[in-house]
Order: C-alpha cells, then structure tokens, then sequence
C-alpha cells in the first residue's frame, strides 16, 4: 500500500504565524511520512499591476525568501524538504503550485480577519480553502489585540 501523504506545502508569510504554521507543517509530516515543500510567494507590487516591471528587485527578493525558508527548513532537519518561491499573487501562487508540485495537502495560516479589514484585505487563507483541490490545513493564530481596544478607557 502506499502512502497517502507523500508531500505537503508549507505556506509561509514570515510574520507571527510562521512558527505555529512551521510546527503543524513538520508534525503533519512526521506522523505521515511527507516531504515538506516550504513555500513562499512574493507578492507583486501593486502599482507593478499591468506595467513594465524591473525584474531585478523581484530577483533579490525571490533570493532573500528561499534562503529564508533555507533557514527554517534547516532548523529541524530529520524530515524530507524542499523549499520553493515564486511572485505574483499568494492564493494563486499556492493553488498554483499544488497543482504543479502534485502535493497532497497545504499547510498555511490564517489570521481570522473580519469587518472591514477582511472586506479590504480579502483572505488569502480563504480563497485557497474554496478553490484548492487538495485538503488545506489552516492554522490560527491568535493576533493580539491593541492595548486600547482591550482596555477600560475613562474620558473625563
């Protein structure tokens, strides 16, 4: 019989949800036998949208990603890893290289926005979900409210 999970994709942000995503990323793999493809995209520029674009910044920053996820692949190095990073838009970036990599999971965070900042910000997390064609494993991270936000004002 073969194995049911032969590669996962950890998508990374590098912010505060990259360990808890890193953590569930090598436990999955662990207990299933994965390789670990540790995934970044580099978003494009908005104002790059539809422009000619310098590729050389997006060169240095594709760089400076894979040594990135270089190093927190190499933290913990029992498991098989791969590290890949591409531009352009983070879901279809993901949903993209799923696809491509034929993973059989994707491992990323998500930070749970709502309101506004989700009407404006859109969720990347949630996009992946709705059009992955894999299972996707979603890690929440609780972010920490503003200090003003969870505390007792008085106003005189």
């Amino acid at each position: 019989m073969s194995k049911p999970w032969r590669k996962i994709i950890c998508a990374l942000q590098f912010d505060s949800t990259t360990k808890a995503t890193v953590e569930m990323a090598r436990q999955f793999a662990q207990a299933t036998g994965a390789t670990v493809m540790f995934f970044h995209v580099v978003p494009m520029p908005m104002e790059a949208m539809g422009q000619p674009l310098m590729i050389e910044p997006l060169t240095g920053a594709e760089d400076d990603a894979r040594k990135r996820l270089s190093d927190i692949a190499g933290e913990d190095p029992p498991m098989s890893y791969e590290v890949l990073v591409v531009t352009g838009d983070p879901a279809t970036g993901i949903i993209e290289a799923a696809i491509e990599q034929g993973v059989d999971a994707i491992v990323m965070a998500t930070h749970g926005r709502t309101g506004l900042s989700h009407f404006f910000l859109g969720s990347v997390a949630e996009r992946v979900v709705r059009e992955s064609p894999v299972p996707v494993m979603t890690v929440r991270v609780p972010s920490p409210k503003h200090r003003l936000l969870s505390e007792s004002l008085l106003i005189a």
